[in-house]
């Protein structure tokens, strides 16, 4: 199955994921998204430039409520 690694605050994948349920081939091209298709990989880079806590998860309608989200905290050092 396509998947896809979205980084953003829980309200952000939250939102975005009703978008995708009502346009499932919705295509993004933004720097904090990576789309991966059946039987390939990705990589992403990305520098956090505040503290805070922070969710990735696959948009793709039914992943996200399936449990593939997951969380990142951010602190000062």
């Amino acid at each position: 199955l396509m998947h896809e690694f979205v980084l953003g605050t829980l309200p952000e994948l939250q939102a975005h994921g009703e978008l995708m349920k009502r346009f499932p081939d919705m295509e993004h091209d933004e720097p904090h998204m990576a789309h991966v298709a059946p039987g390939k990989s990705a990589a992403m880079g990305w520098q956090f430039t505040r503290p805070g806590e922070f969710y990735y998860g696959c948009l793709i309608s039914g992943h996200f409520e399936a449990g593939m989200i997951g969380r990142i905290r951010v602190v000062d050092r």
